[in-house]
């Protein structure tokens, strides 16, 4: 019974850190954005940085929670 317990801690620390590939991907996705509305209203750059900022900010947040409880659960296992 305990290999299973093992084996689930294990499945579970995995896609936990699967969990960061999401948020990695929705900050390349706020800067191609942020380039694509700089570039056809030059003169709303900086308003536009500034909202890139907070919502990669926001998205990476979620990755650092990820890769939180995958450690917390690699933690269990052994």
């Amino acid at each position: 019974m305990a290999e299973m317990e093992t084996m689930g801690l294990a499945i579970g620390t995995g896609l936990a850190a699967l969990g960061v590939t999401g948020p990695a991907i929705g900050v390349g996705l706020v800067a191609g954005k942020m380039l694509e509305g700089s570039a056809r209203q030059p003169e709303h750059t900086g308003s536009l940085f500034t909202n890139a900022i907070i919502f990669a900010g926001m998205a990476e947040a979620l990755g650092i929670l990820a890769w939180l409880v995958s450690f917390l659960l690699f933690g269990k296992i052994g």
